[in-house]
């Protein structure tokens, strides 16, 4: 009698305990199998710490999203990443930073390409205004904080909006 009394009292203890348990693992199961270097683009990892920009660049794939968010402002963003530092891995993203030749501070670019969806977004400073071309952020707060900080420079003011002066374009504007 006093087991089952016992059962019954305290079965929904023993029942969130288990699903905590549970969740606790699937949890830690989820975390270690992600590789954010593999995916959809995982193949441009292999340029990490390179200087290889073209070849990022001219994936068809890659090049067909830059198209997408920036249009003709494409062949911008390109000119401005000639200068250039090797291409890094940060915020799950392949980051090529760079700028026109003697051009610094005035002609930039950023490209972020995240090698486990596929996803790409750039920023562009050109003619004195700064572009964000994303069109997989709802938010501005949702941005990758490296290319925040590549915008912050330009007067940020909260971090959950886009600094003054940024246009952000969500497609293609031809």
């Amino acid at each position: 009698m006093t087991t089952r009394l016992f059962a019954r009292r305290f079965r929904p203890v023993v029942s969130l305990l288990l699903l905590g348990g549970m969740l606790c693992t699937a949890t830690a199961a989820l975390g270690r199998d992600i590789d954010w270097k593999e995916g959809k683009l995982g193949r441009l990892s292999q340029y990490i710490g390179t200087y290889h920009y073209d070849a990022v660049l001219d994936d068809p794939k890659v090049a067909a999203a830059l198209h997408a968010l920036a249009g003709s402002a494409s062949r911008i963003l390109r000119a401005n990443l000639n200068v250039v530092a090797p291409i890094e891995f940060v915020d799950e993203c392949l980051v090529l930073q760079g700028n026109a030749p003697h051009e610094g501070g005035s002609e930039e670019a950023m490209v972020l390409i995240k090698p486990y969806d596929g996803t790409v977004r750039a920023a562009l400073l050109h003619a004195g205004r700064m572009t964000l071309y994303d069109s997989v952020d709802a938010k501005y707060a949702y941005v990758p904080r490296v290319l925040k900080a590549f915008l912050k420079p330009r007067r940020m003011t909260t971090p959950n909006d886009p600094p003054p002066g940024v246009v952000w374009v969500r497609g293609a504007p031809d």
